[in-house]
C-alpha cells in the first residue's frame, strides 16, 4: 500500500525511539496516472520489547498483502486520487475517457453514467468483497464509498456489465496518527473527513473515522447533507489468519426539487434567485449500513491472502416525501461470503460465492417481502506467452422467486511488438428485472411481475500505440444488441420494450512524462433500431452523444524540493443537440434515452493546483471558469443546472503525535 501520509511523517520526524517502529516502503513520491500504476509494496513490522531477554524471539508483524482480480485493471491508486479535488468517486468518470456524465448539480446525489456502450443500471460494484449495489433499483450507491479510504481501485471494462471492486487502506502503525480532510466551497459546500488510527497491540489496530459533508448548487431546493461514521478492527489470530471487522454507517438527507421548470432548455436563464423548482418541498432520505467480519488466510508470510471468509450485514433505507405522495423502503440483508484464488504458474483462478437473505420490512411500496439467494463467480486469468494474455469470468445469481441471472465475459489481448496492443473483448448478458420494476406499487408507477429477462450482447475491440515513451494514442469501439430491455413507459409502468442497438467509439491521444501529464479524447454514441415501440422511437430519436475532453498537468517539485506542485486545467465540450439521461426521483432512478428534451451544447474548463508540503496537503481548484462565456450555464442532465463559477478549497493534514 502506497501511504502518502507515511512519506510526510518521514520528513518530520526520524523512527529512533528505543522500540524499532515498523516501516513502510513508498516509490510513489510523484503523482502517477491510473494507466501506468506497478506498485509493489513490500514491508514488514518489527517490535521487540525493551524488558525482553537476548533469547526471547522479537515479535514480529507482517504487512498483509492482497491481490485484486487479475482480470480487472487498475482504474485508481491512493496514489492518483490524493492529487484529486474530489469528494465523490463517481466524479472522476467526467475526465475520463470513454464517459458520459449526468450529474444532477450538488455532490451526494445518485448520478448517470454512459460509459462505452454501458448505462447506469449495468454497472456493478464490490467493496471489501461488500456488494454496494442499491437491493431496489440495482444501481451502485456511489456515496456509501470512503473515497479517503481507498487503497485500490480496479475495473473490468470489457464484459456484458461493468464490473468494479475496491480496497481500503490498512494501517500498520504503532504511534497514532491522525488525519483531516477539509474542503470548502461557496453554495454551502463543505467537507470534512476525519481519520484516527491506533495499534492497540502490535497485532490489533483500530481506526475510527468520521465524515461530514454538505452540498447546495445555488438553486433553490438543491441542499444536500451528509455523514459517514466508521469503526475498522483487525488483529493477527497468527502468521497465516487475520481477522478483520468494519462498521460503516451512511446518512444523506437530500431537497429534491425533481428538477426545474424548463419549457425551453435554450432559454433556461441559470439565475440562481428566479429559477422554479417543480418541487417546493420534497425532501428523501437515505441511509445505509455495512457490516462485515472476514478471517483471511495466507499460506506464507511473504505471500499474498488465498482465502477469504465473511459474515456480511447491510442495510438499505430510503424514503422520499413530495406533493403527490410518500415513498419508503427499508432492505436489510444477510450474506455469507467467500473467496479462494489459485495460482497455476501462467494461470490465475479465482473463485467466489455467497448465500444471500434479503427481507423488505416498510411494506409500503412493493408487493413482495422476503428473498433467499445465492451468487458465484469464477475468474480465469492466462498469459501462455508472453504476446498473448486471455482474461474471462462468469457469474450466476438466482433468487427463490425463480429469478436467475447469469453473464460470461472475456477478452483476448495481443502485444504483437513493443508499441502496440491490441484486444477484443465480448460477452452475453442474461439479466432478471430488478425489484423495482417487478413489485413496485405506487400512486404514480407500477412495477410488473410477469417481465421477461433482460438479454444483451456486446462486442468490441481496441488498438492502442506507444509513439513514443511519453506519447501513446488508440482507439475503441463497441457494440451492444439488447433484447428485453426494461424501461419506464409514458402510462408510468415498467415494460419489456422491443430489441435495439447502440453503438459507442472512442479516440484518445495520451501524454506522460516526468513533468508533463494529459490526454485528449472524444466518444461517440448512438441508440438504433427500426420498432413502433414508443420507447424505441425515443430512444432513437434522442440524438448523438458526442463529448470532447481533455486535461493538461504541468507537475514538479519546487523550492528545493521542498514542496510537490502538480498543476493544470481540464474541460470538456458537447457540441451537439442531444436528450440527456432523465433521473426519476420518485423511483430514485436513472432511464437513457427517453428525456423528451433535447439539451444545447454546452462547454466547461477547470483549472486545478495540488501541493504536498511535508506533511499537509494544499488543493485548489476553480470549476467552470468559462461560466458567462458563450453560455448562461449548462445542464449535464437536462432540468438540473449545474453550479456557476466558484472557487474550492482543500486540506489534506497528516497530525503525528
Amino acid at each position: 500500500m502506497i501511504y502518502f501520509l507515511t512519506i510526510w511523517t518521514a520528513f518530520t520526524f526520524s523512527l529512533q525511539d528505543t522500540i524499532p517502529q515498523p516501516t513502510q516502503a513508498d516509490t510513489l513520491l510523484q503523482p502517477v496516472s491510473a494507466d501506468t500504476i506497478r506498485q509493489s509494496v513490500e514491508a514488514d513490522t518489527t517490535q521487540v520489547d525493551e524488558f525482553e531477554t537476548e533469547t526471547q524471539k522479537p515479535d514480529t508483524v507482517y504487512v498483509w498483502e492482497y491481490d485484486l482480480q487479475k482480470t480487472m485493471d487498475v482504474a485508481e491508486t491512493d496514489s492518483t486520487l490524493r492529487w484529486v479535488n474530489m469528494v465523490n468517486l463517481f466524479d472522476r468518470f467526467y475526465g475520463a475517457k470513454g464517459a458520459i456524465t449526468y450529474r444532477t448539480g450538488t455532490s451526494g446525489r445518485l448520478d448517470g453514467l454512459e460509459l462505452h456502450a454501458y448505462e447506469s443500471r449495468h454497472l456493478n460494484m464490490q467493496m471489501e468483497g461488500l456488494s454496494i449495489n442499491d437491493p431496489l433499483t440495482g444501481a451502485v450507491h456511489w456515496n456509501r464509498i470512503p473515497i479517503r479510504k481507498i487503497r485500490e481501485y480496479r475495473e473490468a471494462d470489457y464484459g456484458a456489465a461493468y464490473h468494479g471492486e475496491i480496497k481500503l487502506i490498512d494501517h500498520y502503525l504503532t504511534q497514532p496518527r491522525t488525519y483531516l480532510n477539509f474542503d470548502e466551497s461557496k453554495y454551502n459546500y463543505r467537507n470534512l473527513d476525519f481519520v484516527f488510527t491506533q495499534n492497540l497491540r502490535a497485532d490489533t489496530n483500530l481506526e475510527f473515522s468520521y465524515w461530514d459533508r454538505k452540498d447546495g448548487g445555488g438553486y433553490s431546493r438543491s441542499g444536500v447533507e451528509g455523514r459517514q461514521a466508521s469503526v475498522k478492527v483487525y488483529h493477527q489470530l497468527s502468521d497465516r489468519w487475520l481477522l478483520k471487522t468494519l462498521y460503516l454507517n451512511n446518512a444523506l438527507d437530500r431537497e429534491e426539487s425533481f428538477g426545474y421548470i424548463v419549457n425551453n432548455p435554450e432559454l433556461f436563464t441559470f439565475n440562481t434567485f428566479t429559477e422554479a423548482p417543480i418541487e417546493n418541498n420534497a425532501n428523501s432520505n437515505q441511509t445505509s449500513s455495512d457490516i462485515y467480519i472476514q478471517a483471511h488466510h495466507r499460506p506464507e508470510i511473504n505471500s499474498a491472502v488465498q482465502t477469504e471468509f465473511g459474515l456480511h450485514y447491510q442495510t438499505n433505507k430510503w424514503s422520499l416525501n413530495y406533493s403527490a405522495d410518500s415513498i419508503a423502503t427499508e432492505f436489510k440483508q444477510a450474506e455469507l461470503f467467500s473467496r479462494h484464488r489459485l495460482n497455476l504458474g501462467r494461470t490465475d483462478v479465482s473463485f467466489q460465492g455467497s448465500v444471500r437473505w434479503l427481507n423488505e420490512s416498510a411494506k409500503q411500496n412493493l408487493t413482495e417481502e422476503n428473498w433467499l439467494g445465492a451468487r458465484g463467480r469464477v475468474d480465469l486469468n492466462i498469459r501462455p506467452l508472453s504476446w498473448l494474455h486471455l482474461q474471462s469470468y462468469s457469474t450466476a445469481e438466482y433468487w427463490d422467486d425463480e429469478r436467475l441471472s447469469t453473464e460470461v465475459s472475456g477478452r483476448l489481448t495481443l502485444f504483437p511488438g513493443s508499441r502496440i496492443t491490441l484486444s477484443g473483448f465480448g460477452g452475453y448478458l442474461n439479466r432478471s428485472p430488478d425489484l423495482q420494476a417487478l413489485y413496485w406499487q405506487s400512486s404514480i408507477y407500477t412495477g410488473d411481475p410477469t417481465l421477461e429477462n433482460e438479454k444483451e450482447i456486446s462486442m468490441g475491440g481496441m488498438i492502442e500505440y506507444q509513439i513514443l515513451s511519453w506519447l501513446n494514442t488508440g482507439v475503441r469501439a463497441d457494440l451492444r444488441l439488447n433484447e428485453n430491455s426494461v424501461f419506464i413507459n409514458a402510462i408510468n409502468q415498467f415494460e419489456n420494450i422491443d430489441p435495439f442497438t447502440n453503438i459507442s467509439g472512442t479516440g484518445w491521444i495520451g501524454l506522460d512524462s516526468r513533468i508533463f501529464e494529459g490526454e485528449l479524447s472524444a466518444v461517440y454514441k448512438s441508440f438504433l433500431n427500426d420498432s413502433d415501440n414508443p420507447v424505441n422511437q425515443q430512444l432513437e430519436e434522442s440524438g448523438d452523444r458526442i463529448w470532447l475532453k481533455g486535461h493538461l498537468y504541468w507537475k514538479n517539485y519546487l523550492f528545493d524540493r521542498a514542496t510537490y506542485v502538480k498543476a493544470g486545467i481540464s474541460g470538456m465540450m458537447s457540441p451537439g443537440v442531444f436528450g440527456t439521461a432523465e433521473y426519476i426521483t420518485p423511483l430514485n432512478r436513472w432511464q437513457h434515452g427517453t428525456n423528451s428534451l433535447g439539451n444545447p451544447p454546452y462547454h466547461r474548463l477547470d483549472v486545478d493546483i495540488s501541493a504536498r508540503i511535508r506533511w499537509f496537503m494544499l488543493l485548489l481548484k476553480w470549476e467552470n471558469v468559462l461560466d458567462g462565456v458563450n453560455q448562461l450555464g449548462y445542464f449535464e442532465s437536462t432540468g438540473y443546472p449545474m453550479p456557476e463559477r466558484r472557487f474550492r478549497l482543500g486540506l489534506r493534514i497528516l497530525f503525528t503525535n
